[in-house]
């Protein structure tokens, strides 16, 4: 089979590449890669879990540089309240969700599962997968 990109995690493929591309466990990484390219704070912000609760992993990173001010809130396998934020609307890049303040907290999600809460940001990315629920 073949494969043409046409751009960051947008292709046309063909054959046995197109059946691999198409997977679940393909897609799931595909869709991790959209969301970090969207949100600078996950490629290159600061890491700190100063007022990330949490009996799971959770965490906040900040980027800011040339006009660019990017925060984004992360929870994995399971629930997450994160205090002392910068007070604003924050929008969950899997679900689409809004929630609004200086304190937030996430649903209560299963083992494997992920949110990420963004200041100002740019909504659900990608396509609903066998993973990110």
């Amino acid at each position: 089979g073949d494969v043409k990109a046409t751009d960051f995690c947008e292709y046309t493929a063909s054959g046995t590449v197109a059946q691999t591309l198409n997977h679940e466990l393909a897609q799931h990484i595909i869709r991790l890669n959209q969301i970090r390219r969207a949100v600078p704070a996950l490629q290159k912000g600061q890491y700190s879990t100063d007022g990330c609760s949490s009996g799971n992993i959770a965490f906040k990173r900040r980027y800011t540089d040339n006009g660019v001010d990017s925060f984004a809130c992360v929870a994995i396998n399971g629930s997450a309240t994160f205090s002392g934020l910068p007070n604003g609307t924050y929008t969950e890049v899997i679900t689409g969700k809004t929630v609004s303040g200086s304190t937030i907290t996430t649903d209560a999600i299963g083992q494997g599962n992920m949110r990420v809460y963004v200041l100002n940001g740019p909504g659900k990315i990608g396509k609903d997968g066998a993973y990110l629920k």
